[in-house]
């Protein structure tokens, strides 16, 4: 998956956003697909999607949009190989809002292993002798951040009223929420002119950018039928 964004974001370095915005799109209208065909768990309930609902996972919302722009944002700096690396503190961060947020205290393997993490983000970054971006470096571990809190916020999602602990349901919040929210933010960033390019500038033969786009957004799509790993992050 991470190989295949790579591929993309390097074919299309103007539209990362609008790329993530095409993944989630897609992801929607798959949970649209499965909804009729009542083919996944709580399917039927989609068509109840309620303004009250959206309200209440709006922090869920806004955490899930920002942790896919940052993780977006990261593997376009790095390349696909450090894109882990860059991510390293995703586990001690996640331990950490855990015992802030849910006061869930963490056991000494726990922070142990999150100490041979860190050692290992710190040792990739400062001592490994490869070539890195400072950028990337610094996204992604904004974007470690913010998912160990989204994932903490998951937690708590779930009893919201009109979820009832369906990860199904949480998931299409999730994602139709995101699209929404990602579509100012494209044209604030000043991705427009770009997408328009990339959809109706010059393309030359199969391997144009817009073929790489669109398979690219067809394999690495936020898929409904995997709504922890996928759904959630990229």
């Amino acid at each position: 998956m991470v190989v295949a964004n790579k591929l993309v974001l390097n074919a299309t370095p103007t539209t990362p956003l609008f790329f993530l915005w095409t993944q989630l799109f897609l992801a929607t209208v798959f949970f649209i697909i499965a909804a009729i065909l009542r083919i996944l768990p709580n399917s039927a309930n989609l068509s109840k999607t309620s303004i009250a609902t959206s309200k209440g996972l709006l922090p869920l919302i806004s955490l899930n949009t920002l942790s896919l722009v940052s993780s977006t944002v990261t593997l376009q700096y790095v390349d696909a190989s450090f894109y882990q690396v860059a991510r390293g503190l995703l586990l001690p961060f996640t331990v950490l809002t855990s015992l802030v947020i849910l006061n869930s205290k963490p056991s000494l393997s726990i922070l142990f292993s999150c100490f041979v993490v860190t050692m290992g983000f710190f040792i990739g970054v400062l001592l490994d002798g490869t070539p890195i971006s400072i950028k990337g470096v610094w996204w992604g571990v904004l974007s470690s951040l913010l998912s160990s809190v989204h994932s903490v916020v998951i937690k708590r999602s779930l009893v919201v009223p009109g979820v009832d602990g369906s990860a199904i349901l949480l998931a299409w919040y999730s994602n139709l929420g995101s699209a929404v929210m990602l579509l100012p933010i494209i044209f604030l960033v000043g991705e427009v002119p770009g997408v328009l390019h990339l959809l109706f500038g010059e393309q030359q033969g199969s391997s144009s950018a817009l073929v790489t786009f669109m398979w690219g957004s067809l394999i690495t799509v936020r898929c409904p039928f995997r709504p922890r790993s996928s759904c959630f992050h990229i």
